[in-house]
């Protein structure tokens, strides 16, 4: 049997209503009118209702005795998750030196009237190297090489036949550097010859790729803009963005081995109706330059030297940082504190963070820091069972000035933000023109609230930081950071299952996680629903510590499913025809949602669930219950269910009666459509 809630006074207002009359005839027996519209009644009621705030007050009691219990073992708020994308920086022109863009480089959005700029600082430095190209090399299969640098790069270039006489596809010539252009965008100058190939300029088959040393293997290149013409049109230009995984490779010619950072543009499979190339394009000339670079940046601003007072010389000392919420400190990126005893020639005292004073000594120079309240604390001094009190990391000494030297602010989900959003560049940096986010900024998560750390207390406990069943990985993932709304873990099962993508090997567990979405967003994105690389290794590094040494952790999102419904709605009169679209779409928009919605057993669709269920088909006939029940409707005439096959073109397949996702999937709302008739 469950514990009950306790509550130290039960009675209610009109309980105390009901018993302050009844206590007149005893004390004023002259007063015989008892009617609401009595003044005296009036009093009585003005006293029941202060009252009744005072026992609400009361009865919270075990509530902030729950809380204290959970900070006694360790559970603490997890802090809000700063957002984090990839912006790049465009060149005013081309510079023959390196360009260093430092480490906290802001960039923000624009300020609107209804909107604040959101501000965003670079995590790396970018150095914008001017690329030295070194090599050229042609090949019919990219296993036999010819090396035509010096005639092809030299001040006096040849005409080069980049394809055979004949050319198919698979050929392709390469471009070595020998340079470090990672993380640069840069323009390769191709100036060919005007001639009659064959192929669609504005659509020609070739593709431009790089070396990945992660992969060992070749991956597409991301292509600004092409004005080559497929190689065919004089003074062309291809803006290409490297990546950071760029890395050298090996290629064995006659007699000789040339290492480079390799390109290569390949001639690739002709799709439907596309025409090949009849010969070979001739290319007159080849340059390389730098016009920018990419780099990492998060949803945060740098505060620099806050002054948090001086030291009283006592243990246990707190002090208030002036930004708040917090992100994570980091010592060796200088997020310390500074104690300074303002005496000249005497160099401040470093202090830096750590989780609590568990392992601190009275002398470690060490300071706790709340990131929800900004709130930093010093080292207590507890007294053990014997009586004899202990210090727990050391005080700073009297009246010396206390400084954080760094600390970032910043996080949560308004840091989320669309592709091409980031177009103001706050720092002044020296020949850089502009700068924009190709792709959107994604990861970025509210601190998690008090209700959710209530729930996760116990759970904690019962793990014990240590993840071995299944419901240990899921408390565990979540703990990892605050970005996870939902987690499922997979075990091994039978291996005889049809699909072999079902399976789970044994030795491992595989985690679905879904991150945190914006309640208030309607129609959910694959954007939206994508892990940061940041919070992945977040997890698998807090999981890595925790994990048995025999068992290896997959973590990956579900299979998302998106699902269009169409419905076509009879109502009683034309006044509530807009009334009853909205209400019709925000249920359906909530009933199919990975975060903050999924079906609702009571069919009162007025409080949010935890999510769709993992794995849960979905039936045409919920939604007849879901739509009647609006208020002015008459009748549900149609409703159609649509899977959505390719998401990136909105692409729905034929209507279904049921929907299922796989025991690894989970439904999403795409665009639904309702009519009023």
């Amino acid at each position: 049997m469950a514990l009950p809630n306790i509550k130290l006074d039960e009675r209610t207002f009109q309980d105390l209503v009901d018993e302050a009359k009844l206590r007149i005839p005893r004390y004023t027996p002259e007063w015989t009118n008892h009617n609401v519209s009595d003044p005296g009644v009036t009093l009585i009621e003005l006293f029941a209702y202060m009252v009744d705030h005072l026992l609400y007050q009361i009865n919270r009691v075990p509530e902030k005795n729950y809380r204290t219990f959970l900070d006694m073992i360790g559970v603490k708020l997890s802090p809000p998750n700063a957002a984090k994308g990839e912006v790049t920086f465009r060149l005013s022109t081309y510079l023959p030196n390196p360009l260093l863009i430092p480490k906290g480089s802001e960039v923000a959005t624009v300020r609107t009237e209804e909107q604040n700029a959101r501000i965003y600082t670079t995590d790396q430095e970018l150095v914008v190297t001017p690329p030295i190209l070194k090599y050229a090399v042609i090949t019919p299969n990219s296993q036999t090489f010819t090396n035509v640098s010096l005639t092809t790069l030299n001040d006096d270039p040849k005409p080069l036949q980049v394809f055979p006489e004949n050319p198919q596809p698979g050929n392709a010539f390469y471009l070595g550097f020998d340079s470090d252009i990672a993380r640069n965008l840069i323009t390769v100058g191709l100036h060919s010859e005007k001639l009659g190939v064959g192929i669609n300029p504005k659509n020609a088959p070739l593709v431009w790729e790089y070396w990945d040393r992660l992969d060992n293997d070749w991956r597409e290149l991301e292509v600004g803009s092409d004005t080559t013409g497929g190689l065919t049109l004089p003074w062309g230009q291809v803006e290409l963005y490297i990546p950071q995984t760029i890395g050298q490779r090996e290629i064995v010619v006659v007699g000789d081995t040339l290492t480079a950072s390799w390109i290569r543009c390949r001639y690739r499979d002709l799709t439907t109706g596309q025409p090949p190339y009849l010969m070979s394009p001739s290319v007159l000339k080849i340059t390389s330059y730098a016009i920018g670079g990419t780099t990492v940046v998060s949803h945060s601003q740098i505060i620099k030297m806050e002054d948090l007072g001086r030291s009283s010389g006592e243990p246990g000392q707190k002090f208030k940082l002036q930004n708040t919420p917090v992100l994570s400190l980091d010592a060796s990126a200088g997020e310390i504190i500074l104690v300074d005893s303002l005496e000249e020639g005497k160099v401040p005292e470093v202090w830096t963070p750590v989780p609590d004073f568990s392992d601190s000594k009275p002398t470690d120079r060490h300071f706790v820091c709340d990131y929800i309240t900004g709130e930093i604390t010093f080292g207590p001094a507890l007294r053990n069972p014997s009586g004899i009190e202990e210090q727990w990391g050391a005080i700073p000494p009297y009246n010396h000035m206390i400084t954080m030297a760094s600390y970032r602010t910043g996080g949560g989900l308004e840091g989320n933000v669309g592709a091409n959003s980031i177009t103001v560049l706050k720092s002044s940096i020296p020949y850089v023109s502009s700068v924009n986010n190709r792709r959107p900024i994604t990861g970025g998560t509210t601190a998690e609230s008090l209700e959710h750390a209530l729930i996760r207390g116990p759970r904690t406990l019962r793990a014990r930081n240590r993840a071995v069943t299944a419901e240990d990985f899921e408390v565990l993932t979540r703990e990892a950071t605050s970005g996870v709304a939902r987690v499922k873990c997979l075990t091994p099962g039978p291996l005889d299952k049809p699909d072999p993508d079902e399976r789970v090997e044994p030795g491992t567990v595989v985690l679905l996680v879904i991150p945190e979405v914006d309640s208030e967003l309607r129609e959910v994105r694959p954007e939206h629903l994508s892990i940061s690389a940041g919070m992945k290794q977040d997890i698998l590094s807090y999981l890595d510590e925790r994990r048995l040494l025999t068992t290896q952790v997959e973590l990956t999102t579900p299979r998302y499913q998106w699902v269009t419904i169409q419905a076509r709605i009879k109502t009683s009169n034309a006044y509530v025809n807009e009334r009853v679209k909205r209400e019709a779409e925000r249920r359906i928009y909530r009933f199919i949602r990975p975060v903050n919605g999924g079906p609702d057993p009571t069919m009162r669709y007025d409080k949010p669930g935890e999510g769709w269920p993992f794995g849960r088909i979905l039936y045409v006939s919920e939604f007849y219950p879901l739509l009647q029940t609006i208020e002015g409707v008459e009748f549900i005439e149609k409703i159609e269910m649509f899977p959505v096959n390719d998401i990136t073109r909105g692409q729905a397949g034929a209507p279904n009666f049921i929907i299922n996702p796989g025991p690894r999937g989970v439904l999403v709302s795409y665009r639904h459509q309702i009519v009023i008739i």
